[in-house]
């Protein structure tokens, strides 16, 4: 058995010799060289790369600092209702349809949040383009939706007082921790109308589970962000000589 390997090796090695002789295969030669991910190379930072990353973050802290917008009161997010979730739907519901060329969504029925989307609280006094930055991060866009009344009260109707979001447009009362009642625009939810809500493109596509599985009509989403958007018309706000107020309504009702 020893003898017969002997041999195999002996012809495999002659048949691999004259193949490479036969074929033309390039020669590399290779060099490795251990490179640690730590504070190695911090102490030798590149002066141009050094400078330059100086610079935009001058010019970025420069754009976080202007002034946009006036608040009456410091505006917290909380579930089921506060006065900041209150404000920015209610900012969305009447203002988003400007951001839309398609003239179904002139009239807009409601708009959703997500109250995970709301990350901090707006403050009291002057607002800066970096509040808005913190309280909406995300790069989220606006979508507008078709669908039928059934389809909104099946979504609504995942409500409860753990699980929600923050909305404008509707109430909702609650009995025993579920929705035991819920209007859009003042009337009892109608199966075949068809309802036009803005939200985000997170929230459409499933997002926190608040649209998921729910069937649209028609769908379209926007090239402009959230926090674009509440920069634009803070902006407006301010050129109007309004302030920012937001405050509780009973929108949610238990």
């Amino acid at each position: 058995m020893k003898i017969k390997a002997f041999l195999t090796y002996i012809i495999l090695s002659i048949a691999i010799f004259g193949y490479a002789q036969n074929v033309s295969v390039p020669k590399y030669k290779y060099k490795y060289e251990m490179v640690r991910v730590d504070s190695t190379y911090d102490a030798k930072i590149d002066p141009k790369l050094a400078k330059h990353v100086d610079k935009k973050r001058r010019q970025m802290e420069k754009k976080m600092q202007v002034v946009i917008a006036h608040s009456d009161a410091e505006l917290e997010s909380y579930a089921p209702e506060s006065p900041l979730s209150n404000f920015l739907t209610d900012l969305l519901l009447n203002e988003s349809s400007n951001y839309i060329k398609d003239t179904t969504f002139g009239n807009l029925d409601l708009s959703m949040l997500n109250f995970g989307g709301i990350r901090t609280s707006m403050p009291k006094g002057d607002v800066t383009i970096g509040d808005l930055y913190r309280i909406s991060p995300f790069d989220n866009y606006l979508a507008f939706i078709v669908l039928k009344g059934s389809e909104l009260k099946k979504a609504l109707n995942r409500f409860t007082d753990q699980f929600n979001a923050p909305y404008a447009g509707a109430t909702i009362v609650y009995k025993s921790k579920k929705p035991a009642e819920i209007t859009v625009q003042g009337k009892r939810i109608d199966d075949n109308r068809l309802y036009k809500l803005v939200t985000l493109n997170f929230i459409s596509d499933g997002g926190d589970h608040l649209l998921e599985g729910i069937q649209y009509e028609k769908i379209e989403y926007t090239t402009i962000t959230f926090r674009d958007f509440l920069i634009a018309e803070l902006k407006a706000m301010t050129a109007r000589g309004e302030i920012v107020t937001g405050k509780k309504d009973g929108r949610a009702k238990f």
